[in-house]
């Protein structure tokens, strides 16, 4: 019997479609390259989706960056991660100089992309990266690519020093302590609260303050950098050495070596530079910064000086030589291994004057000969028991024997280092319950202050306000009806005092009452990031008549700025208000904890801005009321 099988047709498989991309980039973020983009963007998405072998897997863009670094091109990154990831099959491209203009990089992003076996189409050098002479071709146009950039970067450098040889280009740090700069006025224009802690920063300075203690002071006072931080010692003396707070400018400070990796190197007189004095108002007068100069020098020369005992003595302990401080106002020499971290030596120290007279007793001269020792000796080794070895250039040795220390008497037990002060144990911090101490400023009055004792333990952080003495006696008096301030009433009458978070102060008396000193105290030196749309139309100036308008320094800090300074003929005492100072008044004045725009509008009608900085608020329903400026 026959057997018959039914034999179903068989479909041809279609192939697999391919998984297509596309890379645009522009250097510069201008309106006409930003359209150059789009319209890119536009053809490839039209261009791959028309095709019906291509699978569509996107298109990426860089806008505004430079070819010469893959590293800060973020969507090529992105786009190299996908590949990675099998996402990827071809990359369609305008040219070469679009993907990259550094050699280096093409070669090995195109030979990277060759082992996933991704392909990589150039449209107008007709160069597929999979093809035989594919990489070859690369490795010439690349170069020229490169080369291109490196003619635009010398093209755009020789414009700019034309340009410093004018006087027209504007300034790269938008805002630096103490002044923002103007786009319309072309200048810097004083910030009057950070220019105080300028000028007591130079004064510092000038006093011969070390720049390490400057940058204490300035964050023991709460002081900030611009962009927030504490100052270090490498900040405080790029902001000393700054030309700008004498009005002047000096340009090409620093220039750009290789336009491929874009290595900034100052510029030590290989390029010229040009110095442009009085272009702004000044911070600190002539006179001062000619003091600043001659400080300068004077600790230029001192950086490292030599000495007579310099690389002499050595000690016989480990082998250091020795090296010189000034300890209470005499030089002392000591074994540079007590400074080493991990090191330990207990060798000898001495004074400098003690080794002058004991070379120039060993040496026959009547006082220490520099020439003399100079000649004689050649080296110096100090023996654990203090003794010293001393070695001469003619070969013959003598020992200088350290003599027996006296027996120290016993001192008797000091007494209180520093009277006891009435206010002593009587301040609080509202924040954090610890007890407030007393300090004296570093600046030229040396006025005492009383400050939250959080603020100097290791670890603690506390954002109380710090209080001058005689502001707290000037309180008292003012709450009690005193006209001057008596110790004996006061101990009388307050049994302690807490200062709150605002700075309002919290008088605790004897008989069980409380009597409070409202107040906000504001912290000019810390800059916080806020804009508020509330403020626009509301705050008026009291000295002109005109409304404040905003604007933004350095990028990102929101002020507040009477349009009457700007006005030609208009006479404006009015000052600059930081925007997240006034919600933070704002808030004060409605009784919250922070700052609510909808509750802002609800309650305030208008805002008067005084001369000294004070503000006026004028309610909705009636009555106004003013938060002063301390």
């Amino acid at each position: 019997m026959k057997k018959i099988s039914r034999i179903e047709p068989a479909f041809p498989a279609l192939p697999k479609r391919k998984k297509a991309a596309a890379y645009a980039r522009v250097s510069r973020d201008t309106e006409r390259l930003m359209n150059s983009v789009s319209a890119q963007i536009s053809y490839y998405s039209s261009l791959i989706q028309g095709n019906p072998e291509w699978e569509y897997a996107g298109v990426y863009a860089d806008c505004g960056i430079s070819g010469t670094d893959i590293s800060k091109r973020d969507e090529f990154i992105r786009m190299l991660a996908d590949c990675e990831a099998g996402k990827i099959d071809i990359i369609l491209c305008k040219s070469i100089s679009r993907f990259a203009r550094n050699t280096v990089d093409l070669l090995e992003t195109v030979r990277h992309l060759k082992e996933l076996g991704i392909e990589v189409r150039f449209e107008k050098e007709h160069i597929n990266s999979l093809s035989e002479d594919g990489e070859l071709m690369l490795s010439l146009l690349a170069s020229f690519a490169q080369e291109e950039s490196r003619s635009i970067s010398e093209n755009c450098k020789w414009s700019i020093r034309k340009r410093f040889q004018s006087g027209e280009i504007g300034v790269a740090n938008k805002h630096l302590l103490g002044y923002w700069y103007d786009e319309e006025q072309e200048k810097y224009i004083i910030i009057p609260e950070e220019a105080e802690a300028v000028r007591w920063m130079f004064q510092m300075y000038i006093d011969g303050i070390s720049l390490r203690r400057i940058a204490e002071s300035m964050n023991q006072a709460g002081i900030r950098s611009v962009l927030g931080n504490e100052f270090q010692e490498g900040s405080v003396r790029q902001l000393i050495f700054n030309e700008v707070y004498a009005g002047d400018i000096r340009r090409q400070k620093c220039y750009m070596a290789d336009p491929i990796t874009k290595t900034k190197v100052k510029n030590n007189g290989e390029l010229p530079q040009y110095y442009m004095a009085d272009c702004h108002e000044a911070i600190i007068d002539r006179e001062t910064y000619a003091k600043v100069q001659a400080e300068m020098q004077r600790r230029a020369a001192m950086q490292s000086p030599t000495y007579p005992f310099t690389r002499r003595i050595k000690c016989g302990a480990c082998g250091m030589f020795f090296t010189r401080r000034i300890c209470k106002g005499d030089a002392k020499w000591f074994c540079r291994s007590k400074k080493e971290v991990g090191m330990s030596c207990k060798s000898h120290n001495y004074l400098e004057s003690e080794l002058y007279k004991i070379f120039a007793e060993m040496l026959g001269t009547n006082t220490f000969d520099n020439k003399v020792f100079e000649t004689s000796v050649k080296e110096v080794i100090s023996m654990p028991d203090g003794s010293l070895e001393v070695k001469f250039f003619d070969g013959t040795t003598k020992i200088w024997n350290m003599p027996p220390r006296p027996q120290k008497k016993p001192k008797p037990k000091p007494g209180r280092k520093r009277p006891k002060h009435i206010f002593d144990g009587k301040i609080f911090c509202g924040q954090c319950g610890r007890r407030y101490g007393r300090a004296v400023s570093e600046s030229r009055d040396r006025h005492l202050y009383w400050y939250c004792r959080a603020k100097s333990n290791h670890g603690v952080t506390c954002d109380s306000v710090n209080y001058p003495d005689s502001e707290i006696k000037e309180i008292f008096c003012g709450i009690m009806g005193q006209e001057t301030f008596d110790e004996g009433y006061f101990l009388k009458t307050v049994e302690r005092m807490v200062v709150q978070k605002t700075g309002s102060i919290d008088f605790h008396m004897k008989d069980g009452t409380v009597k409070t000193y409202e107040t906000l105290k504001l912290r000019n030196s810390i800059h916080r990031t806020t804009s508020t749309d509330e403020f626009t139309g509301k705050i008026k100036c009291a000295s002109c008549g005109n409304l404040y308008h905003r604007y933004t320094a350095y990028g990102k800090y929101v002020y507040w700025r009477c349009a009457g300074k700007s006005k030609v003929r208009t006479e404006c005492c009015g000052k600059d208000l930081a925007d997240f100072n006034i919600r933070k008044v704002s808030a004060y004045i409605m009784g919250m904890d922070g700052f609510d725009g909808a509750e802002f509008e609800k309650q305030i009608k208008g805002i008067t801005a005084l001369e000294d900085g004070s503000l006026v608020y004028e309610f909705k329903k009636g009555g106004t009321k003013r938060w002063q400026r301390t």
